[in-house]
């Protein structure tokens, strides 16, 4: 449990425990189901008791238990209805079974089952939509808002939240209950259940401005480790864990101890956190054992040679620049075209750089709101002496910057 749940008020206590552990309440009461909107009502239903029960009372010894409790008994509620009983399957040893009789509230948070790869597994059904996939592993495997997925994936709230409603219904109507996933439909799954556990990875880490949510990069940490488990042969599986890991062992440095934004080449690698470091290159050597490299396991590959670069002061941007050449065949990307420009800038001078910049083949409209290029642009036009076109281009960058401690970073010298 983070201090921040231990400290706040009960109501705001409720809220932070529901978010953290989302993903793993709404499986394993939608497993009987595969009633994703339902289980999630069920949720909200507890989480509104909990505030009146918890301000009236106090939380309770396993906050986690108790929402899982009362969450599962408002579903119960609704199955034994007689409308459900019109309209479902679900028998009295069904619903008995859920939870195997026993109460979880009687026991750690650690010691409830978690089916959240199951539910990831059922999210990437092949008959729901590929675009609403991640969103829909989003929202009920990590406990995002519609609002934190438009604004991350750069769609219109209304957008998302319909295709998210269709994506239930259709998980509701297609009757999935959840089993342990068969090994060939689960490595099938594979790519999208990859890039919902990344994608909410990053966006956490997008969002945070000066501390992540424990319980979120902790949830994203947690299932990349249970992906590259249950598929130790599939590099790509390995990869995701390398690459979450080395980012995350990064975190304590991204910031000074007044809370400035310090960036990747100016960090202090002894605040590297090395657990999480050792973890992925573990990871990393898996990869290879594997005999396959992907997008991820080439990302976390460039991250680590960037790691080696500051701890020893040689940057071996010749390799870098292969790699980047590399991750631009196997998956191409606005983001990696980027790093590519800036990897060019090192080996061959910032007007290769700038170069490479301007030829990107991407969408005007998307280049000119993807705030790294312009980032990019004003330091390397910084280095050619182009100082007006370099302030330009900072301000430009400004604008699209949200994090507070990054916008103090960017505005220095600027007037």
């Amino acid at each position: 449990m983070t201090e921040s749940a231990e400290s706040a008020d009960p109501a705001e206590r409720a809220m932070i425990l529901s978010q953290d552990g989302w993903g793993r309440i709404i499986a394993l009461i939608a497993a009987a189901d595969g009633d994703i909107s339902g289980a999630e009502d069920a949720l909200s239903t507890a989480l509104e008791r909990a505030v009146t029960a918890w301000r009236a009372q106090g939380p309770p010894a396993n906050p986690e238990g108790w929402l899982y409790r009362v969450a599962l008994n408002a579903r119960r509620d609704v199955w034994r209805s007689a409308a459900a009983r019109t309209s479902t399957a679900l028998d009295e040893e069904t619903i008995d079974r859920i939870d195997g009789g026993t109460d979880p509230a009687d026991h750690a948070p650690d010691a409830l089952p978690d089916r959240r790869l199951e539910l990831l597994a059922a999210c990437a059904h092949p008959d729901i939509d590929p675009p609403a996939r991640p969103l829909l592993m989003l929202s009920a495997v990590m406990g995002m808002t519609a609002k934190q997925i438009a604004a991350a994936m750069a769609l219109p709230a209304a957008t998302v939240s319909a295709r998210l409603t269709r994506a239930k219904k259709r998980i509701a109507g297609l009757g999935v209950a959840f089993g342990s996933p068969d090994r060939l439909d689960l490595e099938s799954r594979l790519p999208d259940v990859h890039e919902t556990i990344y994608g909410a990875f990053a966006i956490e880490w997008a969002q945070a401005a000066a501390q992540p949510r424990e319980g979120m990069i902790g949830e994203a940490l947690y299932l990349s480790r249970l992906v590259a488990e249950l598929c130790p042969g599939d590099g790509e599986s390995h990869g995701l864990a390398a690459l979450i890991h080395l980012s995350a062992a990064r975190f304590p440095a991204r910031r000074s101890g007044d809370g400035r934004f310090v960036p990747l080449s100016d960090q202090d690698p002894d605040r590297w956190d090395g657990t999480l470091t050792e973890a992925g290159e573990r990871h990393l050597v898996e990869v290879h054992r594997c005999g396959h490299v992907g997008r991820f396991g080439l990302e976390a590959a460039i991250q680590l040679l960037h790691m080696a670069g500051i701890r020893t002061g040689s940057t071996d941007w010749p390799m870098l620049l292969r790699l980047h050449d590399d991750l631009a065949l196997v998956a191409p990307s606005l983001g990696g075209s980027v790093s590519r420009a800036a990897i060019l800038a090192e080996v061959e001078g910032p007007e290769a750089g700038l170069t490479a910049l301007d030829a990107l083949d991407a969408d005007s409209l998307r280049l000119s709101a993807f705030q790294p290029a312009w980032v990019l642009r004003a330091h390397l036009l910084a280095r050619l002496g182009r100082t007006d076109e370099a302030a330009t281009a900072r301000r430009r960058a400004l604008d699209l910057t949200t994090d507070p401690a990054e916008r103090d970073y960017l505005s220095v010298g600027l007037t």
